[in-house]
């Protein structure tokens, strides 16, 4: 069995969080950090907030899909993932991830704008 471990979340009040929502929280801030921003990490990231500064085309988003897939699967408790981007009004983007896990599927829906990656479900598929 998995451990997914445990992490601090930076909400309005500090708790601990753990398994699977640790998990969906760790792959969300792949999301909203850019790649070569931890000098520790230099593969670490994809900054998906700087796509939605251009023409949202379905090449853009197909890229997009490629490349989320990819930095999801860079995490060592992932081990598949699938993904679809879609459009949504307001510069935003609906990223629907299906993930691979030891512990079976897993869910997670996010919605990315130009200033956040916010998590809007997380569950075991």
């Amino acid at each position: 069995m998995t451990d997914f471990g445990t992490d601090i979340t930076e909400e309005l009040t500090w708790r601990r969080v753990s398994g699977l929502e640790n998990l969906a929280r760790a792959i969300a801030r792949r999301y909203i950090t850019p790649r070569g921003a931890l000098w520790y990490a230099p593969g670490y990231g994809l900054d998906l907030r700087r796509y939605l500064n251009e023409a949202t085309t379905p090449e853009l988003l197909e890229e997009m899909r490629i490349l989320v897939e990819q930095e999801a699967e860079k995490d060592p408790r992932v081990r598949f993932a699938e993904a679809s981007v879609a459009p949504e009004p307001g510069h935003r983007v609906r990223v629907a991830l299906r993930l691979e896990t030891d512990q079976g599927p897993f869910d997670l829906v996010l919605s990315v704008d130009r200033v956040s990656v916010e998590v809007l479900n997380a569950y075991p598929g």
